[in-house]
């Protein structure tokens, strides 16, 4: 193994805790929170999904402009911002008594969550690997479930001990004494053979500028998919918990079947993420949504434990994959030269999603359509994201197996 090639799977691993520490505990937990809170508060279920939506509408704003700066400047640099934000916002939280200063938080948490996870994420994958770009995307973003399955479990525990707010101090913890120090010590965006001029993207990198990118067919395709996929992740992460206490669950048995399936969904982003390069990203994308549909349909029988059963290992295994599958489908469709640029746009696609998700939901609940309703319309978003993916085309002729970027850039 060449000395580069140790660094770039370093910066995996490092990767790997970031998202995990980041993620996980501070966008995966949000369903633990929720029946505390509302009894807190006295918050109807649309209330409380709102908060989710902040963060979510936050990190969405943000995106564009993040995704400007890592086409700039060093990714340990904004991604360490990020994260120490991200901590100080989660201590925030604990102390609140108003629902002004929850916003205030989970602006926080959601610049956070843009600057510090998924985007320089895919952007320093992408500049590290070629053969291997998938499985390695697949064992980085493994770390936002195996994060959720984990972060999960301590902050009920946390919870059940001393209330929602020692939740909330445990998931912070770990950003300052983990997070932060590793990720200045480790990352780099691209390999110093590589590195352009100080201060300005790549232009070395093949692929396409911003605006011919911005004018072809992928990229609405991508976007579609991002929303689809964002819009049901989130109303999942949110209503699945409530939903298993209705069905006669208790609250620490409800967050355990959910803390399962992000075990599952790091295995599923491993295994696609493997796939993916043999397959290309679109393929593996697309199957991805469509497996994941069904088995957020099996969730509805979650009193038969063969159904439940088949949700946490189908739809657990395929719900975080897309995180994985994405930044490889825009490497395949426009390049690198402007990855950081064009992820962070089709990003808004994903915060519109997770956006509407959590609120969707609780709408329909507050309404008296029920929980079943909310899963089913979840399932349909996933297919119609499925649908989106294949809509993508590769950079140039059809790609080879293994291959991410082709060289001629030709807008699809």
């Amino acid at each position: 193994m060449t000395a580069r090639e140790r660094r770039g799977w370093l910066i995996v691993a490092s990767l790997f805790v970031t998202l995990f520490v980041v993620f996980g505990g501070g966008y995966n937990t949000a369903g633990v929170f929720f029946a505390p809170m509302r009894r807190y508060f006295g918050w109807s279920s649309t209330r409380q999904s709102s908060l989710q939506t902040i963060l979510a509408l936050t990190a969405g704003v943000a995106v564009p402009f993040i995704g400007w700066l890592l086409d700039q400047l060093e990714a340990r640099l904004v991604m360490s911002a990020g994260i120490v934000v991200g901590g100080c916002a989660l201590l925030l939280a604990s102390r609140a008594n108003s629902f002004t200063v929850l916003t205030i938080a989970y602006i926080g948490i959601g610049l956070s969550i843009a600057a510090a996870t998924l985007l320089p994420n895919g952007l320093v994958i992408a500049n590290w690997f070629r053969e291997r770009r998938g499985l390695a995307l697949g064992i980085t973003t493994s770390g936002t479930s195996l994060g959720g399955m984990v972060m999960t479990l301590i902050a009920a525990q946390a919870i059940g001990r001393a209330g929602w707010r020692a939740g909330y101090v445990a998931l912070a913890l770990p950003t300052f004494l983990i997070a932060a120090p590793l990720v200045a010590l480790t990352v780099r965006t691209r390999p110093s053979g590589e590195a352009a001029a100080a201060g300005s993207a790549n232009p070395l990198a093949e692929g396409l500028d911003l605006g011919p990118a911005l004018r072809s067919r992928s990229f609405w395709m991508i976007a579609a998919a991002q929303f689809c996929f964002s819009l049901a992740g989130a109303g999942a992460t949110v209503h699945t918990v409530p939903f298993l206490i209705r069905r006669g669950f208790s609250p620490q048995t409800a967050a355990q079947l959910f803390s399962i399936t992000f075990g599952f969904a790091s295995a599923g982003k491993f295994l696609m993420g493997y796939g993916a390069d043999r397959l290309t990203g679109r393929i593996a994308l697309a199957l991805t949504m469509l497996i994941g549909a069904a088995g957020q349909m099996l969730l509805l029988g979650a009193r038969s434990h063969l159904m439940l059963g088949g949700y946490v290992v189908l739809y657990g295994t395929m719900s975080g994959a897309p995180l994985a599958l994405i930044p490889m489908t825009i490497a395949e469709s426009f390049g690198l030269k402007r990855f950081g640029s064009v992820s962070g746009l089709t990003g808004i696609c994903v915060t519109l999603g997770a956006a509407l998700g959590p609120v969707l939901g609780g709408s329909i609940v507050d309404r008296g359509w029920g929980y079943p309703t909310v899963f089913v319309l979840l399932a349909i978003i996933l297919g119609a994201g499925a649908a989106a993916a294949l809509g993508c085309s590769p950079l140039g002729a059809a790609p080879a197996a293994g291959s991410s970027i082709l060289k001629r850039p030709q807008a699809r």
